[in-house]
């Protein structure tokens, strides 16, 4: 028997060894030798492998207890790097101080192990907050390395580490002067600021002496002087305590906002206007409806129509029956007769006169169509005017207005309708002299196009007459040329329309309903700077109501005189009293009523003065480079709307008071310091 094999059973080869000598079977006592050589050799391959491995296995045990190490500084770096920021931000929130702000962080890192060096505080303006910048705080420190210097690599490593605070709140507040170079916001006079519900803001200082008061229930200036009271509890909370008053920046929350942007392009477009074309029509033959039968019905036959009169009521009827087109010159009439004017004609008969219509008698009833009148309309003294619904494009007159110089393409001085909707195309413009009644258009559907009279004037009214428009949603309201209400008494209704142009000034000195919607202004707006106030208008005693509207006022050209609004790019004064001018509420300009010159190197402001009291105004009057004032016992306030002041200074005198109502979204207080990132 085999020796080796007994030993063999005595001693078992491993799984391994046996699996082999299975693989590979042999009588030779030879290679039986020789394996279990290769096995001894094999478990001492298996040895020095693991004696290689165990300093790896070591090394990488050490460099996860140091980046464990190194996560634990992170963790109280960035802990403190929270604490620093938010710390800073209080500071300067309260105080405007960066200096201030800078020490507090770093006093909130030392306390945490950090050096001074190894913090840096700084606003960071990239981030928007109440105050205008965050507070960014980074803690740099190194942590030492052991491991690494081993094989060659550093013996440290930088742990940075940032956090950014802010208030949220605060803004915007309902009252806001902007420039910092300006007077802030000033009182004086027994004048009163009431913003119950929202904060007041200066970019500059604050005064409130005796006798005057601030409402609020936080006020921010920035400036190195504090309120001045003059030593008196001038500035307080709705409830009589001190209101919260801190040191900061105010920012303007409109300026590049999407309606900005959309007014100063409409503004450009407003600038460039232009007036209507004159009417130019062929030449045709005069005819006069006067006492002379014959010679009147001559003329009727020779443009193919007839006239006949009735001497029961002196009554003209001009008739056309077929015609498509009607060829006329001058058409005037006697005193004391009526006419009527191709009754029953379609609207689709288009009448060129080539001269003009002058109603010097008792009535004129035209019917609808289309009319090309080249030198306008005008009507005299008890006479009475009427169009059906229709086309007028009406050319200028060549004959002053009232005995005066101004050519206007209708003068009326009496009472003169047209019937809507209807569309107006006239480049003199017209006046509707005093007492006199003029009405463009009834309904909804109609389109106006102005251009000035030889004046300059496009819409000029007389004392105590009454102008109305039918509005004109979907329509064109265009007047190139100014728009002077300057009759006291009178009454000026403005259509409705998605868009108002107005390439000249708007003045007023009697009452004025605006229609909806929006008015560009390229001139100045003045209601009440030559005196006047309110009147009868639509059977209701109004002063100025604009209801869903938003006036964007540019102030180019030359400024209209009026003492009172002098400087001024919006005014509302003498006994204008119970003004309304409400925003809109929804579309691109919701809640801004007022919108004053964008363009930087115009400083033209707002003034409400010498006794325009009882205004309210809801919305935004918005002038980012020009004062509003109040003055001479003038008021103004939301009644129960949002009244938000924003100009560069803002100064209230001569027992004048304000009053904002606005319940807005963060505009008490400093509101809450917070980690932002």
């Amino acid at each position: 028997m085999n020796t080796d094999f007994e030993d063999t059973r005595k001693n078992p080869p491993s799984r391994k060894k046996r699996v082999a000598t299975r693989a590979m079977p042999s009588t030779d006592i030879g290679s039986s030798r020789s394996l279990a050589s290769f096995s001894t050799e094999d478990d001492g391959a298996v040895a020095v492998i693991a004696g290689m491995a165990i300093p790896v296995l070591l090394g990488f045990a050490g460099l996860a207890l140091e980046y464990g190490q190194v996560l634990g500084v992170r963790a109280d770096a960035q802990r403190t790097a929270d604490f620093a920021s938010h710390a800073g931000a209080v500071t300067y929130s309260r105080t405007g101080d960066e200096e201030a702000m800078v020490n507090v962080a770093r006093s909130v890192a030392r306390l945490n192990g950090f050096e001074n060096a190894e913090i840096a505080v700084m606003l960071d303006p990239s981030v928007p907050t109440a105050n205008g910048s965050a507070v960014r705080a980074t803690i740099t420190t190194p942590k030492a390395l052991y491991l690494p210097p081993l094989v060659g690599g550093d013996a440290s490593v930088d742990v940075v580490t940032t956090a950014v605070a802010g208030a949220l709140g605060g803004a915007p507040a309902c009252v806001q002067a902007l420039d910092p170079d300006g007077s802030g916001i000033t009182l004086s006079g027994g004048t009163s600021l009431a913003s119950s519900d929202c904060s007041i803001a200066s970019n500059a200082e604050v005064a409130a002496p005796c006798g005057t008061s601030i409402v609020t229930d936080s006020l921010s200036y920035d400036s190195n002087s504090a309120p001045a009271t003059g030593g008196c509890n001038t500035i307080v909370t709705p409830e009589g305590e001190t209101s919260d008053i801190a040191r900061r920046p105010t920012t303007d929350a409109l300026a590049g906002s999407d309606p900005i942007l959309l007014a100063q392009s409409q503004m450009a477009s407003t600038a460039a206007l232009t007036a209507p074309d004159d009417v130019v029509v062929a030449n045709g033959p005069d005819i006069e409806f006067g006492w002379t039968p014959s010679t009147t019905t001559a003329q009727a036959a020779a443009v193919g129509c007839s006239a006949t009169f009735a001497s029961s009521d002196n009554t003209w009827t001009f008739a056309c029956p077929g015609q498509s087109t009607v060829n006329l010159g001058n058409i005037t009439i006697g005193g004391g007769i009526t006419l009527r004017f191709n009754p029953g004609g379609a609207q689709s008969i288009v009448y060129n006169i080539s001269g003009g219509i002058q109603n010097t008698g008792t009535r004129m009833t035209f019917a609808g169509g289309t009319y090309n009148i080249a030198k306008g309309i005008s009507t005299g003294g008890g006479s009475v005017t009427e169009f059906g619904a229709g086309t007028y494009n009406i050319g200028r007159s060549d004959q002053g207005c009232n005995w005066g110089s101004d050519r206007y393409s209708i003068c009326n001085t009496s009472l003169l309708s047209f019937e809507g909707p209807s569309a107006f195309s006239l480049p003199g413009g017209a006046m509707n002299t005093g007492g006199s009644t003029l009405t463009l258009g009834t309904g909804n559907g109609n389109s106006f196009r102005f251009g000035p009279s030889s004046g300059g004037d496009a819409i000029s009214l007389g004392g105590g007459s009454q102008t109305f428009m039918g509005d004109a949603d979907g329509g064109l309201f265009e007047v190139a040329g100014h728009i002077d209400g300057g009759g006291g008494g009178s009454c000026l209704v403005i259509p409705a329309a998605d868009l108002h142009e107005i390439r000249g000034s708007l003045l007023a000195s009697g009452a004025i309903r605006f229609g909806a919607g929006l008015y560009a202004v390229d001139g100045y707006m003045h209601l009440g700077g030559d005196g006047g106030g309110s009147a009868d208008c639509e059977g209701e005693t109004i002063s100025i109501h604009a209801k869903n509207t938003t006036f964007l006022i540019a102030a180019n050209g030359t400024e209209p005189s009026g003492w009172e609004c002098g400087g001024q790019a919006f005014c509302v004064s003498a006994g204008y009293s119970n003004v309304r001018f409400t925003a809109p509420q929804s579309g691109h300009y919701a809640d801004l009523a007022v919108i004053g010159p964008l363009d930087a190197s115009r400083n033209e402001g707002a003034l409400f003065a010498a006794g325009a009291s009882g205004n309210v105004v809801s919305g935004a009057v918005y002038f980012p480079n020009g004062p509003i004032t109040t003055s001479g016992g003038a008021s103004a306030s939301a009644d129960g709307g949002c009244l938000q002041l924003i100009g560069s200074e803002i100064t209230l005198s001569g027992g004048t008071s304000v009053a904002s109502e606005c319940d807005l979204p963060q505009s008490g207080g400093i509101g809450d310091v917070v980690l932002l990132r």
